[in-house]
């Protein structure tokens, strides 16, 4: 194709569908604006009358120079270097494409991965909810009938709170002792030198070993003793006479107490909590030697620990049945029970000084704290590992001392409602086995009684921390008691032979 008026060949060729002439476009569309004519005949030509010819755009049309064999030299190499750089440029997107492949198929196999584990998964989950659907079934089913067996027990017990006029003389006597505590005097105290000067003053011989110890609040010239027989005996200092009290099942007596009235309450590893009332010797010497039975007190497991109210007419009892029960010794009635839910068994317990709640350890390392209105469980104490041993009120009624085999920890209950963690301070005995833990009457000191050693410690409030120790006595022990009020002496007893001793300075 040559134009008609430049005789060379197009770039973008047109052709006159008048004359059919081929012409450059840009050069009669120029003639068409000058003159409006066909070049070669005159007729009159629009640019409408043009028809733009299409050509390959990947290949240009060659000159008419090109026809030489330089220009056909450059022109070579202009077509050389054009599909080489092509070359290159398909390459790279060769290589792009690849590393796109490689990164899909990886997500391909990630994604067939997932899936696979979300359907083990998925599998899994419906057959564990359908496992569980039954086992809840079941569970509901014993429920049910467990629930028609105790429906009775359920509604004297654990539904029934305090008899209000009860809780009354509790909350008045609670009055009156937050009142009066703050002017107590503890005349005849011993300083903290005179009590490292404590030694063995007294023994006395036994024909068992005595499981625990308690000295009379109102005379501690007597001392309750609970042997691993089953019998309780009481021992005057005044006349050192030991008598038998009250003859047991032959079970071990896990604790004694005194009661006011000449009242004495044992529990023991048969279950049974005995109420005895003492009378008058022929010989008037004592008042403890001839004692009554008279009220009986039953669990289900072994009776781990009783503790008495201020008031002296109640105690409550933890038991391994996982109930925690409060009786009236003077008139010999079941009060209440609390903690039924409990999973595991309760292994100690006792009552704050105020008279309003009480502390239960528990089985695996737990203090629960009672409200004796509500029976509500109030607080949880955590960080010992095992079962809690014992637990101990100081008298003044800001700390609370539970134990485990060989650690002790003290409790700040005026933190227990705060953000403040309770546990201030933890003692830890290393190879001994801790077997009794016991504030004194002014909470200035603090026994602890372990297999081979009794530690003694002083309590000050406003120290940190408020425990430091003073003394120790190496001598094996299986429970430990301050006299009271005044703890001039302390009583122990012998876990290898069948004595207590009496330490004073």
């Amino acid at each position: 194709m040559i134009c008609a008026i430049s005789g060379s060949t197009p770039e973008e060729p047109v052709i006159s569908t008048k004359t059919g002439n081929v012409y450059e476009k840009r050069l009669i569309e120029k003639y068409i604006d000058t003159n409006g004519k066909e070049p070669t005949t005159g007729e009159p030509l629009g640019l409408s009358d043009l028809i733009t010819v299409k050509i390959g755009k990947t290949v240009k049309p060659r000159p008419t120079t090109a026809t030489s064999i330089p220009s056909m030299l450059q022109l070579f190499q202009n077509e050389w270097d054009s599909l080489m750089l092509e070359t290159f440029t398909l390459k790279q997107q060769h290589e792009t494409v690849r590393q796109e492949l490689a990164h899909s198929m990886y997500q391909y196999d990630a994604a067939c991965r997932v899936i696979a584990r979300l359907v083990k998964e998925r599998d899994a989950a419906r057959s564990a909810l359908a496992n569980a659907r039954n086992i809840v079934q079941q569970q509901q089913q014993q429920t049910n009938n467990k629930d028609v067996e105790m429906s009775s027990a359920s509604a004297s017990s654990e539904d029934n709170l305090l008899d209000s006029t009860i809780y009354k003389r509790i909350a008045e006597k609670s009055e009156e002792l937050i009142k009066t505590r703050k002017e107590r005097t503890h005349q005849g105290l011993p300083e903290p030198d005179a009590i490292k000067q404590f030694k063995i003053s007294d023994k006395i011989e036994t024909d068992c070993q005595i499981k625990s110890l308690e000295v009379n609040s109102q005379d501690n010239n007597l001392i309750a003793m609970g042997g691993v027989n089953g019998n309780v005996y009481v021992y005057s200092r005044d006349t050192n006479e030991l008598c038998t009290a009250i003859k047991g099942s032959g079970s071990t007596v896990n604790k004694v107490l005194f009661a006011p009235n000449n009242i004495i309450v044992s529990a023991g590893s048969d279950a049974v909590i005995r109420v005895s009332k003492g009378g008058e010797s022929p010989s008037k010497k004592s008042t403890y030697t001839q004692y009554k039975a008279c009220y009986q007190f039953t669990h289900k497991a072994s009776v781990t620990d009783i503790s008495l109210h201020v008031l002296g007419d109640y105690v409550i009892s933890s038991s391994l049945d996982k109930s925690l029960n409060m009786y009236d010794i003077v008139n010999g009635s079941l009060l209440t029970s609390f903690g039924q839910s409990q999973q595991l068994g309760y292994t100690s317990v006792a009552f704050h000084p105020d008279g309003m709640f009480f502390a239960a350890g528990t089985q695996n390392g737990v203090v629960k704290i009672f409200d004796l209105k509500s029976k509500v469980n109030n607080f949880n104490f955590q960080g010992l590992s095992s079962a809690v041993n014992c637990i101990s009120f100081s008298e003044n009624g800001y700390y609370l001392t539970a134990a485990d085999n060989n650690t002790v920890k003290l409790f700040d209950l005026r933190k227990a409602a705060s953000k403040n963690s309770p546990d201030i301070q933890t003692i830890t005995l290393d190879n001994q086995q801790i077997k009794s833990i016991n504030f004194d009457y002014s909470s200035q000191y603090l026994g602890i009684a372990s297999s081979n050693q009794i530690n003694l410690y002083s309590c000050k409030s406003k120290q940190k921390p408020p425990i430091s120790h003073i003394h120790s006595i190496d001598t094996d022990c299986l429970d430990f008691k301050w006299a009271r009020p005044n703890s001039n002496f302390f009583v122990s007893s012998s876990s290898s032979k069948n004595i207590v001793n009496i330490f004073s300075n």
